[in-house]
């Protein structure tokens, strides 16, 4: 069993507000660290956990939430927007909702509007990447809006929606969701409806930790 971690690198580094030992990796995630205004804060206490959503650990989902905000004169966060998102709406919404928790001092020189800081939210699970399910070539039933599914990717884009289901046994999906994206509700629940004609598989020949879950794309064709 995969243990699930947090950390709020590059924002929270160097406070006690994440959920294993995840460290930074590299020069721009140590920049980063140092541009959050940690001084500013009321206590480091004022800024708590990011409450892992259910789903995500459930759909073992996984992914790195850029945010910038800005600091108001009362010490509370302004305008927190995600500059560059996990690829799941739920881990970015829920990085927010921690960030908005924050409280910084009062009428600090800093509460500008032209003053804007980083934190970075990584979602991620401990030890290797589990062996998760493919979908098998050809398995899906043919579609008038849809290209294909293409397995692992993630991302949202115009030309195709990003989903996140479940495999049994039998290599077919249940628990179907679609990350819309801008995408309407119709389209969305298009998308799901294909992924579930969809069949797939994990390579026997291969070793290691396997999981239920998987993710992927579902391409439109052409065009649309």
């Amino acid at each position: 069993m995969k243990i699930i971690k947090f950390a709020a690198l590059a924002a929270l580094a160097g406070l006690a507000l994440w959920l294993g030992n995840a460290t930074l990796a590299g020069q721009a995630q140590r920049e980063l660290g140092d541009a959050f205004p940690t001084k500013l804060l009321v206590s480091p206490e004022t800024c708590v956990t990011p409450r892992w959503p259910v789903e995500a650990r459930r759909y073992e989902i996984e992914g790195i939430s850029l945010l910038r905000f800005r600091i108001g004169k009362d010490g509370s966060v302004q305008d927190a927007r995600v500059v560059s998102s996990s690829g799941w709406a739920l881990l970015d919404e829920a990085a927010i909702a921690s960030l908005l928790k924050c409280r910084f001092k009062p009428e600090l020189d800093e509460a500008n509007e032209a003053a804007t800081f980083p934190i970075q939210f990584v979602w991620t699970m401990d030890g290797p990447t589990p062996m998760r399910p493919a979908v098998l070539p050809g398995s899906c039933a043919p579609s008038d809006r849809f290209a294909g599914f293409k397995t692992f990717e993630r991302g949202q884009g115009n030309d195709g929606v990003l989903v996140r289901l479940l495999v049994d046994v039998r290599g077919v999906p249940f628990g179907v969701k679609a990350e819309a994206g801008g995408k309407d509700a119709v389209v969305a629940g298009q998308a799901v409806d294909y992924v579930q004609s969809c069949r797939f598989s994990i390579d026997h020949a291969l070793k290691g930790e396997r999981t239920d879950t998987t993710f992927g794309r579902v391409l439109f064709k052409t065009g649309r």
